[in-house]
């Protein structure tokens, strides 16, 4: 096995271009959903993907560096993968809903309403009710708004989705080594 170490900033920056790449392609396919409902399934298995992307990814990059990273490192470079790949996805959100449709964030808006209206219970009267008087009082997030959200919500989630994997990335990787086993990249 060829070992290739790079500092786990560049790692995790290279690696997350193409996962902002994957992200970005998960929201176009999220909000074209309501016109093509095929992308709706498509972005839900990219959705339930995202914990076996960064799996994959994060496990090659411990191989590649030969299987010397701490836990701290692995960690710090699946924060850089997901905040490189959320930077990447803030972007596509804000040109999407800055000029190919400005009206994306109203659109939704309407959608949820008219969701919880049809469920006729008091919990969403009153979301509706709340969703009203936001659009009433011109108070929904602008497009930076909600990029800086999800930028921040998939950071934080992917933060703790890498303290999830990386003992199970550790463990399998070194015991195959222990074992004497090739590990293929």
């Amino acid at each position: 096995m060829e070992i290739k170490p790079k500092s786990i900033f560049r790692r995790g920056a290279e690696d997350g271009a193409k996962f902002g790449i994957y992200l970005s392609v998960l929201f176009i396919f999220v909000a074209y959903s309501l016109n093509v409902p095929l992308l709706g399934y498509l972005s839900t298995f990219m959705a339930l993907g995202v914990p076996v992307y960064a799996y994959i990814t994060l496990s090659k990059g411990y191989r590649e560096n030969g299987c010397f990273y701490t836990f701290a490192e692995m960690w710090t470079y699946g924060i850089v993968l997901f905040a490189c790949g959320a930077l990447i996805m803030a972007m596509t959100i804000v040109v999407y809903t800055s000029w190919i449709n400005p009206e994306f964030i109203y659109e939704q808006c309407q959608i949820a309403i008219e969701a919880y209206k049809s469920l006729n219970n008091p919990m969403a009267t009153e979301i509706v009710s709340t969703l009203e008087k936001v659009m009433e009082q011109n108070l929904l997030p602008s497009p930076t708004q909600l990029a800086g959200n999800l930028f921040s919500f998939s950071v934080f989630s992917g933060s703790i989705l890498t303290i999830i994997i990386t003992p199970i990335i550790r463990y399998f990787n070194n015991r195959m080594k222990r074992n004497g086993n090739s590990i293929k990249q």
